[in-house]
């Protein structure tokens, strides 16, 4: 048997900020009429057929009651030109802003965005203190812009491409 120790909740998150992720924000309608929305960086892609992907919510979250079993909800790609869309999002700030956003299908989308997924909660999972909701993309949208990425808690724009270099030699794959 496996001795463990329990893990310190901060040692815990600041080992998840090592994973490089790019930024969403998820936005749904608030029920009256306008938006609301929340920075996630838990976003993955579930299966290709059919097209389900995947986010985290915290249960504390107020985007935890407004995703409904029936509504439909938007995964905006941050754009590197978005960093305060996702520290604003990601921050219950006192300042009141709404960003400019359309409605497709039903559903609010920010405009600028590198892409966005609009879906249909398919499934949701109970994950701890998050819900796993799963969803079925009926709507989406990309673009060639070059996305915000979070690394270490900061945002960051991409850097450039680098060769995949053998660690004993200067030859790529590529040369072999």
């Amino acid at each position: 048997m496996l001795d463990t120790v329990p893990i310190d909740p901060e040692e815990f998150r600041k080992g998840l900020r090592a994973f490089t992720t790019g930024v969403t924000v998820i936005s749904m309608a608030d029920g009256h009429g306008g938006m609301h929305a929340m920075t996630a960086s838990s976003f993955a892609a579930v299966s290709v057929q059919p097209q389900l992907v995947a986010v985290s919510v915290a249960k504390t979250a107020k985007s935890h009651a407004l995703l409904c079993d029936d509504c439909l909800y938007t995964i905006n790609i941050l754009s590197e030109s978005q960093a305060f869309h996702g520290h604003y999002f990601a921050n219950r700030m006192s300042e009141r802003w709404t960003p400019p956003y359309l409605w497709h299908v039903g559903a609010p989308v920010l405009t600028g965005t590198m892409g966005w997924f609009v879906c249909r909660r398919w499934a949701a999972y109970d994950g701890g203190d998050h819900t796993i909701l799963v969803g079925e993309v009926v709507k989406l949208h990309r673009t060639d812009d070059r996305p915000l990425v979070c690394s270490r808690g900061q945002f960051h724009a991409l850097g450039e491409p680098v060769d995949a270099v053998h660690p004993d030699s200067r030859r790529t794959p590529l040369d072999a």
